[in-house]
C-alpha cells in the first residue's frame, strides 16, 4: 500500500491543481448531484461499477482498505480532505475532516483506523474519537502487519527516509510517540507491506530501490537496487510470500524475495502501473494508471486480462480486497471509488482428465552478443555499416531493448552517482545512463538484427553502452540479458 506516485505528481499538485479542474469535472459532478449515479461497465471476465466518492462535491480519493466495520476507507484530497467511508452497496458516511491532507491508511481488525497525511498522522478509535497531530514527519506509505502490528514510512527532516513503529511496536495504530530509523537518502516511502513470515518491504522510487527489514526492527537490513528508471510504488504480498512491486517506469511488476532476489514481469506498453492487490481468485489486479485499465496477473507473472476502468480516465491510485471479496480501486481524475466483480472462476477440467501444462516464457538460448562490438554510427564515415546485435531465443517473442551510455561514478554508500556529488577519493564505479529504447519480433532460434548506431533515427554519440533485453510473449516473460558494444569516431 501506498500513495506512489499520484500520476507522477505529488498530492500536493493535484490539491493546487484542483481549481483549474472544475469545469473540465463539471459532468461528474453534476452527475453526483443528480443522484450518485455510477458508472457500470461489464468488461468480459469482470464487472466494473463506480461511485462518486463525495456526491455533490470534487474529490479525489488516493488510497483504499478494507475496515473492520465491513465498509471501505479511503484517503481524501479533494474539496473536503480527510476520510471517506462507504458501504460496499454504495452507502456514503459523512467524511472524516483533516487538513493535513491525508495520504495512507490502515484498518485492524480491532475497529482502528490509522493514516498518514503530508504533514502528520491521524486516528479513529474503535468508538469513533478522532486524533489529529500535525508533525514535521513527511509520510509516504503504512500498512498493518499479518500479526496486526502497524508499520509506516516517510521522510524525517530533509535527508532521512525512515521506516517507523509506534514506541509500543506490538500496538494495531498509531500513538504519539514513535520509533524511527533509516538512512540518509533524503526521498521518502512510497509503498510498505508485510509478509506472514515477517519480511517488511519498503519502496522509495526517487532511490529506484526496494529496501528489506523485519518486522520486528525498523533498520534497513537489504537493499536491492533496480535497472535504471524502475520507479517501484505500491506493492503486495503473494501467497508463497514474496513481494510483488509495481513498477510505475519500467511498465513491470517485480517479484522480490525476503531475501532480494528479483524477478520482472513485464505488462503491456503505457501502463504505468501504480498499485496491486492480491485477489480472491488468487491472481494480482494491478491498476494500469497509464491507460485507465485493470490487469489481472496470474502467480507466473502471466497478464490474462485488462479491463478498462468505466469512466474513461487514467491515474488511478489505489487498490485493495474489499470486505465483499471483491477488488476495490480509486479513481481520482473522475473523483469515484470502483469496484471490480470477477466472475466465477472455472470449475475445471472434466474428471479424469489433465490439465495441459503452461507453456513456458521465452527464454535467451544463447546470449546477446553485438557483431561488431566496436563500430561507426551507418551512414557516418567511410565503410560505416550496421553492426548486428546476435542472440538466440527457445520461441518466437516480442524484444524490448534498452539502451544505456556508460558514464564514470563515484561510490556513495551502495549508489553510484555523478563524480561532483561524491566526497574526494571516493571509490569509482560505471553509471549507465539511460538513452533510449528499442523494440521488435524475435524468432525462435537464431536472430541477427542489424543495428545502425540510432535510436529514434537520432546517432548515439561517441561512447561504451550497455543493451538489456527482455523477450516477452503470453506466457511470459524472459529474464534480462545484456549486452555491450561502443560506438567510435
Amino acid at each position: 500500500m501506498g500513495v506512489g506516485t499520484v500520476a507522477r505528481a505529488t498530492v500536493t499538485a493535484n490539491l493546487a491543481k484542483l481549481s483549474g479542474v472544475i469545469l473540465g469535472r463539471l459532468a461528474v459532478l453534476v452527475a453526483a448531484v443528480l443522484g450518485a449515479l455510477a458508472f457500470a461497465d461489464s468488461a468480459g471476465a469482470v464487472t466494473i461499477t463506480e461511485f462518486p466518492a463525495n456526491p455533490g462535491k470534487i474529490a479525489f480519493p488516493i488510497n483504499i482498505v478494507a475496515g473492520a466495520d465491513g465498509n471501505l476507507w479511503w484517503t481524501e484530497s479533494g474539496a473536503e480532505p480527510g476520510i471517506g467511508r462507504m458501504s460496499p452497496t454504495g452507502e456514503r458516511f459523512p467524511v472524516i475532516p483533516d487538513p493535513n491532507n491525508p495520504i495512507d491508511l490502515a484498518a485492524a481488525p480491532s475497529g482502528w483506523v490509522s493514516w498518514v497525511s503530508e504533514k502528520g498522522f491521524g486516528t479513529r478509535s474503535p468508538s469513533g474519537i478522532v486524533t489529529r497531530e500535525a508533525t514535521y514527519f513527511v509520510a509516504g506509505a503504512i500498512t498493518l502487519t499479518p500479526t496486526g502490528q502497524i508499520r509506516y514510512g516517510g521522510r524525517e527532516g530533509v535527508s532521512v527516509t525512515v521506516l517507523c513503529s509506534p514506541k509500543n511496536p506490538a500496538s494495531d495504530h498509531l500513538e504519539s510517540e514513535h520509533v524511527c530509523a533509516g538512512e540518509l537518502n533524503g526521498y521518502p516511502v512510497e509503498g510498505i507491506a508485510a509478509s506472514p513470515g515477517g519480511t517488511l518491504w519498503a519502496s522509495v522510487s526517487k532511490s529506484n530501490a526496494v529496501f528489506i527489514t523485519s518486522v520486528a526492527g525498523t533498520n534497513f537490513t537489504t537493499r536491492v537496487d533496480l535497472p535504471a528508471n524502475s520507479d517501484p510504488v505500491g506493492i503486495a504480498v503473494g501467497p508463497e510470500g514474496d513481494a510483488w512491486v509495481a513498477m510505475w517506469e519500467a511498465g513491470a511488476i517485480d517479484r522480490i524475495t525476503p531475501e532480494g532476489a528479483r524477478t520482472r514481469f513485464l505488462l503491456p506498453p503505457g501502463s504505468k502501473p501504480n498499485d496491486l492487490a492480491l485477489g480472491p481468485d488468487g491472481a494480482f489486479w494491478i491498476l494500469e494508471s497509464g491507460t485507465g485499465k485493470i490487469a489481472r496477473m496470474s502467480t507466473a507473472g502471466v497478464v490474462t486480462g485488462e479491463y478498462p476502468v468505466p469512466s474513461g480516465e487514467t491515474g488511478q491510485l489505489g487498490i485493495t480486497l474489499g470486505p465483499d471479496g471483491n477488488i476495490w480501486f480509486t479513481d481520482p481524475e473522475a473523483g469515484m471509488i470502483g469496484r471490480l466483480v470477477p466472475d466465477p472462476l472455472p470449475t475445471g477440467p472434466p474428471a479424469g482428465t489433465t490439465p495441459p501444462l503452461p507453456a513456458p516464457a521465452p527464454r535467451f538460448t544463447a546470449a546477446p552478443r553485438f557483431s561488431p562490438a566496436r563500430f561507426r554510427v551507418a551512414g557516418k564515415g567511410k565503410g560505416a555499416a550496421p553492426s548486428k546485435l546476435k542472440f538466440s531465443l527457445s520461441a518466437a517473442a516480442s524484444v524490448a531493448v534498452t539502451i544505456a551510455l556508460e558514464a564514470p561514478g563515484r561510490r556513495v554508500g551502495q549508489k553510484c552517482v555523478a563524480p561532483g556529488k561524491a566526497k574526494p577519493g571516493a571509490k569509482k564505479c560505471h553509471r549507465f545512463l539511460r538513452k533510449g529504447a528499442w523494440n521488435f519480433n524475435g524468432a525462435a532460434g537464431a536472430n541477427a538484427i542489424p543495428f545502425a548506431g540510432k535510436l529514434g533515427g537520432k546517432a548515439l554519440s561517441p561512447g561504451r553502452y550497455q543493451a538489456t533485453l527482455v523477450a516477452s510473449d503470453a506466457a511470459g516473460s524472459s529474464a534480462a540479458a545484456t549486452a555491450n558494444f561502443a560506438i567510435v569516431r
